[in-house]
């Protein structure tokens, strides 16, 4: 029987785990970075390797035998041209393959209400008129072979959002927080394709939702790091709602609570 081949296109924080994963449960996985010294690191966990550049992104031939792609690439250094990039990479795939696309919560406005996948997108935000450009290139093109998974702030291992707070003066400390844990996207990306779960758009983000002042506080604590302060600005916010995935799908998160994450000690 022929070994269902998967591919991620951006072996980085999120996206070599979930190749990890996917090797362990007896796939053939492909998977892409930009750094040629990570070749060989990548290789070594199984990964069968491509390096991916401006250059190249075109000439991919392996994405013709995927089954299943990940796309998982920012579009920090592609601005403008990201939505195209992006299609390029999929018009390799072959007709059957399904695609999952990484995106960000940062599509939605802040307009201080729970957000869900029926409000309209928003491109006011850093970089996301270059995301909602890339889900209408991928999804006119894709269809239902396509499902859009908005991330909320990606925690887990050596990332957590308040290394960059430490010591700092932070505005909107009473703003809701809107985080996902690493576990829980692997386990997302999953979900989809045991469930078949195609052409859709979904909000990820853990259920509950403390203050930045009272989580970053929380977490400098628990990092031995110097907390932040806050100011008392009052700023526009947003709640991440995820009842589509899980009340419409069933999907169980295992960190509910941000303060839950098992980096913390307790």
């Amino acid at each position: 029987m022929r070994k269902e081949i998967y591919g991620v296109v951006g072996c980085g924080w999120l996206g070599t785990p979930v190749a990890e994963d996917w090797i362990s449960q007896g796939k053939i996985v492909h998977g892409t970075t930009t750094s040629p010294e990570k070749i060989e690191q990548l290789q070594k966990k199984g990964i069968h390797t491509h390096l991916l550049t401006k250059e190249n992104y075109t000439q991919q031939e392996w994405l013709n035998q995927c089954d299943v792609l990940l796309l998982n690439i920012p579009p920090s250094s592609l601005k403008e041209n990201y939505g195209n990039y992006l299609l390029k990479i999929v018009q390799q795939l072959n007709s059957s393959a399904k695609i999952i696309f990484i995106g960000s919560t940062s599509v939605y406005a802040n307009k201080n209400q729970i957000v869900t996948e029926d409000d309209p997108l928003d491109g006011t935000m850093r970089n996301a008129a270059f995301l909602i450009e890339a889900e209408k290139i991928l999804s006119d093109f894709s269809g239902d072979r396509l499902t859009i998974l908005r991330m909320s702030g990606l925690v887990g291992e050596d990332r957590n959002p308040v290394k960059y707070m430490s010591g700092r003066t932070i505005s909107g400390g009473n703003e809701p927080v809107n985080l996902i844990h690493q576990e829980d996207c692997i386990r997302l990306i999953n979900f989809v394709l045991e469930n078949s779960i195609w052409g859709e758009q979904l909000n990820a983000a853990a259920p509950k939702h403390p203050t930045k002042r009272d989580y970053y506080s929380f977490a400098a604590n628990q990092l031995n790091m110097e907390l932040p302060l806050f100011d008392e600005e009052e700023k526009e916010y947003k709640i991440i709602g995820n009842d589509k995935l899980t009340n419409c799908y069933g999907f169980n998160f295992r960190y509910l609570d941000p303060y839950t994450f098992p980096e913390f000690k307790y």
